[in-house]
């Protein structure tokens, strides 16, 4: 019979460990729902552990309503409104590129390639 001296707690392997620690809550997102007002999302029913977004269709924004976990937790309320961009032409974002700049580096290049081919013929001479 063994005997655990000096350690009067039951040794719990780590599957045991993990279901003695509290296991961490997440919220649940319960989507998209359209409504008239924010009135009216704000009287939404929504569960515990959820998050429901809404979409005003009379006006331009969104809210969000989260309810927590317990009975006595407020449900959190919060508002955006949504603003419009203009998409850009994405060739109007670019400038112009200067091709003298690109005639100077194939020059440049156009000389490493020499200097290489030199290098190799001396190589092969030398062999």
């Amino acid at each position: 019979m063994a005997y655990n001296f000096g350690y009067p707690y039951p040794n719990y392997g780590q599957q045991q460990m993990q279901q003695l620690q509290p296991q961490q809550q997440q919220i649940q997102n319960g989507g998209f729902v359209t409504v008239r007002s924010e009135q009216e999302a704000r009287n939404y029913p929504v569960g515990y552990g959820t998050s429901i977004t809404f979409r005003d269709e009379n006006a331009p924004y969104i809210y969000c309503k989260t309810m927590g976990f317990s009975q006595l937790d407020q449900p959190i309320f919060e508002k955006y409104k949504l603003v419009k961009e203009n998409a850009q032409d994405p060739v109007s974002e670019y400038k112009e590129l200067d091709n003298s700049a690109f005639d100077s580096i194939k020059g440049e290049i156009g000389n490493i390639w020499k200097e290489i081919d030199a290098l190799k013929k001396e190589i092969s001479d030398g062999i």
